[in-house]
């Protein structure tokens, strides 16, 4: 007899995030000399400070169990790192240290979603927020953001999707994969759309540290009392301080909410790496010129891309992104002029075997017609990835 799988894995799909990856990566391993700018990880490592407490930290460092909700230092630092870049008050107790930015989230839907509950998703959408919904049992239900407006939703669209049913509405600022960014005063309309109607929100702040323009930051937990509580907050250490493969991240909302999160998480991992804790606790105390200098770079690569593509026929970026590092071009053009393309995966597989350039369809983010480029890399590598790119597309005499 076959071994029983459970019904609620069979709506998980590979991220085609990391599946683009990981093609690429089997064709490196094959000789070719793929450029990959599917993945959402900066070149970047981590401060020699981090590094240095995370060295000392794995040979004179505490190897014993601690806290589920994480240590209790890291959570006064990442306490002070909010009130000081959200404006925002929480005590270590309303906060929970988490194995990354994705696992934050999935904590807070664990919290917030009931069978048959209803999730407002903005679209283009990060790929793992409707399977982490799903896997509570919940119904995604999403709202289209137009290229034209920059991705963004209005209040009023908000309003209109919430039913008796709709328990929160994810708000990603910077957005993962468009760079969309919402100012101070959307943000303050989006919250108080949602709190009118006493409906959460998750508030995926990942990319908080990297906009180069329309800022400052603003955080929906900040626009009233209500909605700070609730909202519930995800960070992550991947982007901001160059550490994805480190797994760390926070999750910040209301003190009940929360107690019942760090008893969760107790039961399923414990806590987080105390090596992974350490170096966090040193990020967040240390000098933050390296944040400042990645945004700096990032900006340029962004600049870059944007007036290379701008070049290139069947790309057409509408409106720049703002923040993260993503441009997110529509490619009706090019999927028009490849043989037999139906669609933004088959056009992202084109590139990747005639280009060598791992991309990623926006068919993934809920976007098709688009594609996701990360300019997580070198400046090298992006120019020759638009070299390559160029003469691909040339080939197709669009």
């Amino acid at each position: 007899m076959p071994i029983n799988i459970s019904d609620r894995l069979d709506i998980l799909r590979q991220p085609a995030t990391v599946a683009i990856t990981a093609r690429a990566r089997e064709m490196e391993r094959a000789g070719q000399a793929v450029i990959t700018l599917s993945s959402g990880e900066p070149d970047f490592t981590p401060s020699p400070e981090i590094r240095e407490v995370a060295a000392r930290e794995a040979t004179e460092g505490i190897t014993r169990y601690g806290a589920s909700a994480g240590t209790l230092p890291l959570r006064e630092a990442i306490a002070a790192h909010l009130h000081e870049s959200r404006g925002v008050e929480y005590t270590p107790q309303q906060l929970i240290v988490t194995n990354g930015g994705k696992h934050a989230i999935f904590l807070a839907f664990a919290a917030l979603v009931n069978p048959g509950d209803k999730v407002l998703i903005p679209s283009p959408y990060w790929v793992s927020y409707p399977s982490q919904v799903e896997l509570m049992g919940g119904r995604p239900c999403f709202i289209n953001g137009e290229d034209r407006n920059g991705f963004k939703i209005s209040p009023d669209e908000l309003r209109s999707a919430i039913v008796d049913e709709t328990v929160c509405v994810v708000i990603n600022n910077p957005s993962n994969p468009a760079g969309t960014f919402y100012t101070g005063e959307e943000i303050a309309a989006l919250t108080e759309a949602c709190t009118e109607r006493g409906i959460a929100i998750v508030s995926d702040e990942v990319y908080h540290a990297f906009i180069y323009e329309g800022g400052p930051f603003f955080s929906s937990a900040a626009v009233s009392r209500q909605a700070e509580e609730t909202t519930v907050i995800a960070g992550s250490l991947s982007k901001t301080y160059a550490m994805p493969g480190w797994r760390i991240g926070y999750l910040a909302g209301p003190a009940e909410l929360m107690e019942k999160i760090v008893a969760y998480q107790g039961h399923a991992t414990h806590h987080v790496s105390a090596l992974s804790q350490a170096a966090a606790l040193a990020a967040f105390t240390g000098n933050q010129d390296s944040v400042e200098e990645m945004r700096g770079a990032f900006r340029a690569r962004r600049d870059f891309l944007l007036e290379a593509f701008s070049q290139l026929p069947g790309f057409d970026v509408v409106t720049p992104p703002q923040g993260a590092f993503y441009i997110f071009p529509r490619i009706t053009g090019l999927i028009e002029a490849i043989p037999e393309c139906d669609g933004s995966i088959e056009a992202c597989g084109w590139l990747l075997e005639k280009a060598l350039v791992a991309l990623v369809p926006g068919a993934a983010f809920g976007a098709e017609g688009f594609l996701r480029i990360s300019y997580a890399a070198s400046m090298e590598e992006l120019q020759m990835a638009v070299e390559r790119i160029g003469n691909a597309v040339e080939n197709l005499g669009i």
